[in-house]
């Protein structure tokens, strides 16, 4: 928490220098993916800790909150993996990048037979139901692949556990974990194992949390012609957390790039001398890696008017930008994209504009299916592929056109939509 502290009040101070916006920006990003955030998830209270320094932050930059502070608090379930070890016939293997615990499975300790369940079969509907008739598996562990890759996400499963051989990078999800499943699921690459092993000797310690409590950090910049009238940005602050006490998912890309450029913007905007005319609101939401939880509770339990809000931009993984962005329901919602790309054409900022079609993938999701024109940005580029692994962390970030996708949304803050 000291450290925390330290960085905070650096980044204080770098905010009413004459620094970059980019020198700003790499400084939240590299202190909200740091190790004393854990993943911003929900082991050693990561999330938690992560809103608080996102509350610091919008108080420091002049801020206002609509209600008795910046929070807006709510609560799930969710299961968390507290420890793991896992070792296949006399192999230990390294978690995060040689395996991973699924983010559902229960507690489990001790040492089971492996029986192979072969890709040949898929297509065999009777060997199939003889194969899973078998009574030994009630206290083994199935081996598969490929074909067979739907029986990570069963519900119920006839064997103690899957382990799922892959042939691509490991990469993390929690959006299964709101319930605790009945059976464990090992994803290990498929380089370590093969269907002659034999055995596999694992210790798996789970926490189901039934009412976890979240907060979503909200904030706004008051217009000084227009109060009533919102541009929002939404981006979401929470990630996949913690795997275990060792194992940590930074998310410098996913998500905390997004949040770096709203605060960014937030700081902006907050200078007397650059006050918008229309109100701008800044949120950042929670539970999204869970299934977007912070902002459907934000949608369906509003600080303003819904039908106040002209436009709502939301940015998730806004790291890269060699080739550009892309709208996501740009064509949904023509007027938002075609303003964009009519700034960016004048202003010569992004390689392109990309127009992309309907999809509810983020955040922007909960108020687009509210009627609210909607719209989720991401960059594009090959410079950094990382999703949902234990390396997409701050040394992969290039923020490769990050100054112009700023002054793009800058741009479009100061000509909303509202003034056709």
């Amino acid at each position: 928490m000291k450290k925390v502290l330290i960085i905070s009040l650096i980044l204080i101070a770098a905010m009413f220098s004459n620094a970059q916006d980019l020198k700003y920006a790499r400084s939240l990003d590299s202190t909200l993916s740091s190790p004393e955030f854990g993943g911003r998830g929900y082991v050693d209270n990561g999330e938690k800790l992560a809103a608080q320094f996102l509350s610091n932050q919008m108080k420091s930059i002049g801020v206002q909150y609509f209600t008795k502070n910046y929070f807006q608090p709510f609560d799930f379930s969710i299961n968390t993996i507290q420890s793991q070890e896992v070792k296949i016939d006399n192999l230990n293997l390294h978690a995060g990048d040689q395996y991973l615990v699924f983010s559902n499975s229960p507690s489990i300790k001790g040492s089971f037979p492996i029986v192979y369940l072969p890709d040949s079969l898929f297509d065999d509907k009777e060997a199939v139901a003889k194969f899973f008739s078998n009574p030994q598996l009630k206290s083994s562990f199935v081996i598969t692949e490929k074909r067979f890759s739907f029986l990570k996400f069963q519900e119920d499963f006839p064997a103690k556990g899957l382990i799922y051989r892959s042939d691509k990078k490991l990469f993390w999800h929690v959006s299964k974990a709101r319930t605790q499943a009945k059976f464990t699921v090992i994803e290990v690459l498929d380089s370590l194992v093969s269907p002659n092993s034999s055995s596999i000797t694992l210790s798996v310690k789970s926490k189901f949390i039934k009412k976890y409590s979240a907060r979503n950090v909200i904030g706004y910049t008051k217009g000084k012609l227009y109060p009533d009238s919102f541009i929002v940005f939404t981006a979401h602050f929470d990630h996949l957390g913690k795997m275990g006490s060792d194992v940590y998912f930074p998310g410098a890309n996913d998500n905390a790039s997004g949040v770096s450029l709203i605060l960014d913007l937030a700081r902006h905007f907050s200078q007397p001398s650059n006050q918008p005319d229309y109100s701008v609101v800044y949120a950042l939401v929670s539970g999204e890696e869970v299934g977007l939880l912070g902002s459907f509770y934000l949608a369906d339990n509003p600080l303003f008017p819904l039908n106040n809000i002209s436009s709502l931009i939301n940015l998730d993984m806004v790291g890269t930008g060699s080739e550009g962005i892309a709208v996501i329901n740009a064509r949904v919602f023509p007027q938002i994209y075609k303003r964009l790309s009519e700034i960016n054409k004048t202003e010569n900022y992004l390689v392109e504009v990309k127009e992309r079609g309907e999809s509810c993938n983020s955040d922007h999701c909960a108020f687009y299916k509210k009627g609210i024109p909607s719209v989720f940005i991401h960059t594009m580029g090959k410079e950094n592929v990382e999703y949902h692994t234990i390396t997409d962390d701050y040394s992969r970030m290039t923020f490769t056109d990050y100054e112009d996708l700023f002054r793009l949304l800058r741009d479009y803050i100061n000509q909303p939509l509202c003034q056709d």
